[in-house]
């Protein structure tokens, strides 16, 4: 009689390659959440820096005050470019950004603080508005600092923000976010 190989796997074979699986896929998960941490940093700290840009732009373009302002109590919740100085957005922004992942948190760091950033028809701000944009993932935090300088170009920082205004030029670096 003729025997014929069989097919397949054994299940201590289909097991063996389970383990082996488990066990790569634990190595590979914490620096995979601190990947996504900094991502998700990394998309906030992008769309917080558009809203700058816009409403640096739209001030010069109106040749009128244009303020960026948190939605509600807190950064995190969102923000808005509204025409104005106003203190809250008001029904018809020129552009509205809801902050879609909580993991993420905002704060204003200057000391001036307060609701929002006001450019004026120059382009330009008071002071130096600094926010810092912070998650953690994995046993890992991630902070990204954004500063905008007086004559309005915003600047980003990895980690704390610093104690002034930089004048040595935009630093877009965001690799070593998380430590």
């Amino acid at each position: 009689m003729v025997s014929v190989p069989t097919k397949g796997l054994s299940l201590i074979e289909l097991l063996a390659g389970l383990v082996i699986l488990s066990v790569l896929v634990s190595l590979a998960a914490p620096s995979f959440s601190r990947m996504l941490a900094e991502q998700r940093l990394r998309q906030a700290g992008s769309e917080l820096r558009i809203s700058l840009a816009t409403a640096r732009s739209e001030a010069v373009k109106r040749n009128e005050g244009v303020s960026l302002v948190r939605q509600g109590d807190d950064w995190s919740n969102g923000w808005c470019v509204d025409s104005g100085a106003g203190e809250t957005c008001t029904s018809q922004p020129i552009q509205q950004f809801n902050q879609s992942s909580a993991l993420i948190t905002v704060k204003r760091n200057d000391a001036t603080g307060g609701p929002g950033i006001a450019f004026n028809a120059w382009g330009r701000v008071t002071g130096c508005p600094q926010l810092s944009l912070s998650t953690a993932a994995a046993g890992s935090s991630c902070s990204l600092c954004l500063v905008v300088t007086t004559d309005g170009r915003v600047e980003s920082f990895t980690g704390t923000c610093p104690s002034g205004c930089d004048t040595e030029g935009d630093d877009m670096s965001w690799a070593g976010s998380c430590s």
